[in-house]
This record gives structure tokens, sequence and C-alpha cells, in this order.
């Protein structure tokens, strides 16, 4: 393999920034962390094609003025068509198709299982593949990914210490498919709603009935003392489900019959979560290491 002299410049494939997107807060993130180690890191937004650096300032002008939304107070900068050069990495998450910005270094970071996706039999033989967590990976796909994960709690997610709490409420996401186990004509969807508002709903209900398996909502429903019970579906039992996504280890219920252990350990979830937040940008520096020496550069 021939070296490249030069540092590579890491060019984040994401949509604007949303702060109730698990997987877009993390594409922000990583772009933060990455130049806030030194690292050279820029956005590029989801669905712009490269462009003719003649007409690149018109549309980063047009980009601004249609408000492209990034991370509060990032280090990291919006790109240009000057970023997809020779030392150029570029990071799509599972969710794109192909290679839609025709990098010679591609990284996928797997948010989700590709295959759920579809987009799996789109990804490049030589694409270099790293996960949120095993739940995300495919092992027949990526030979087993390396872990980038960036997990971080939102400040809005506390206990208000309400003893009078009552009722339901839910979440669906990507899990529309399985059994309904609360009631929609009585309980609440928190779907789309802000943190504030979803974190007032946690400290008002008794429990969270939450269909998908790998989101984070789940810890931060029992951050706010509502009773998470997260309904299977990948996994059969909560040590399967436990064993691919370490962070569901304590204070979430897996399961109408898993009640007992998420309260008898719920007080062991903050701590949980500082370790892995701080685990977290181990990652980022392996990420570094790994794709400097994996596309041959110094």
């Amino acid at each position: 393999m021939m070296w490249i002299s030069k540092r590579p410049t890491y060019v984040i494939v994401a949509p604007q920034y949303c702060d109730s997107s698990g997987g877009n807060i993390f594409l922000h993130r990583l772009a933060n962390e990455l130049a806030c180690i030194g690292e050279r890191a820029v956005l590029w937004p989801m669905g712009s094609k490269p462009r003719s650096l003649a007409l690149d300032a018109l549309h980063r002008m047009a980009r601004r003025k249609s408000g492209y939304k990034m991370m509060p107070d990032t280090a990291a900068r919006l790109a240009h068509s000057d970023d997809l050069h020779r030392n150029a990495i570029v990071v799509y998450p599972e969710v794109v198709m192909g290679n839609p910005l025709g990098a010679k270094r591609v990284v996928r970071w797997l948010m989700y299982p590709p295959k759920l996706r579809g987009t799996a039999a789109s990804f490049g033989p030589n694409d270099l593949f790293f996960k949120v967590s095993d739940f995300s990976d495919d092992v027949g796909l990526t030979g087993g990914a390396a872990l980038l994960q960036l997990f971080s709690v939102h400040p809005a997610y506390t206990d208000y210490g309400n003893k009078d709490r009552n009722g339901t409420c839910y979440m669906v996401r990507k899990q529309a498919d399985k059994p309904i186990l609360h009631d929609p004509d009585r309980d609440v969807c928190l779907d789309g709603l802000d943190h504030e508002t979803i974190a007032d709903q946690f400290n008002r209900c008794e429990r969270f009935i939450c269909y998908d398996e790998a989101t984070i909502y789940a810890q931060f429903a029992a951050l706010c003392g509502c009773l998470p019970i997260v309904v299977p579906g990948f996994y059969q039992d909560r040590a399967a489900w436990a064993a691919h996504r370490p962070i569901a280890k304590n204070g979430v219920a897996f399961g109408l019959d898993d009640t007992d252990h998420a309260i008898k350990t719920r007080h062991l979830l903050a701590e949980d979560l500082r370790k892995i937040e701080l685990e977290g940008r181990v990652t980022v520096r392996n990420f570094v290491e790994r794709t400097k020496r994996a596309f041959g550069y110094d």
C-alpha cells in the first residue's frame, strides 16, 4: 500500500442537526470530537452532491441561508467541494445508499442494521466498518466492525421527585410491526416530541413502553424515575439483549416480566451512562488510529 504523507480530512455526511435523533447527534458529535482532538473534520449536508469550485461559494451561502443547522458550539465546519480531495475519508451513516460522493476511502458507521435499511448490498468491497453497538453490526457483512459510539445524556432528563405518578407513555420509532402493549386511546405517544416535553412526561407517568430496542430513550426514562419497558423483538431474553447492548444492562425492563430487575438496578444506571460517555471518547481516538492505518496515512 502506498503511504500518504498528508493528514486526512474527515468528511462526515449528515443531515442538519436535530437533537431528537440519536444517529444525527452521533454524526455531529463525531465531527466535533475529531476537530477537538486536532483532526480535520467537516460536515457534508446529506443529499448534497459535489460541485465545481467556481459554484461552491454560492452553494455554501445558499445552505447557510436555508438553515443547515449544526450542533451548537461545534468545532467542526461546513464542508465545501475542495474537501473532497485525495486525502479525504468520507464517513457515511448506514442509511446512505452507495457512494454518492465518489470517495476513494469510505467508512460506514452502522447505527442500525444495514440489511434492515436495505442499503447493505450497495456497500463497497473496500469500505471500513464501525458500529454503535453489536445490535447494529452485521458480522457476515463487516467481519466484525470496530466500536464507535458517542452516547451522552441530555440535561433535560432528571427526576423531579414527583411521588404522584400515573399513566403510561410510549414510543414506537422504527418498530411499528411489534405487538401493541399500550392503550392508543389513553396513553401518551412521545414520538417526535422535543426533549423537554418528553422529560416532563417521563416525570408524570408511571411507566414507559418502548418498542425500539436500540434507542437510549429507555435509559432517559429511568433517569426520570419512570419505569421503562422495552418490547422484545430482535432478542428473546434480557441476557442476549444486554450482551449486544451493554448500555441496557441496568435500569430497564426487557418485557413485561422483567420489571423487578429494572427497579432493583435503577440506581446503577447513572454511573453506567457516565462510564459509557467517557469510553466514547476513547472509541473516537481508536477510530482515528484505525482509519489512518487502514487507508495508508502516517
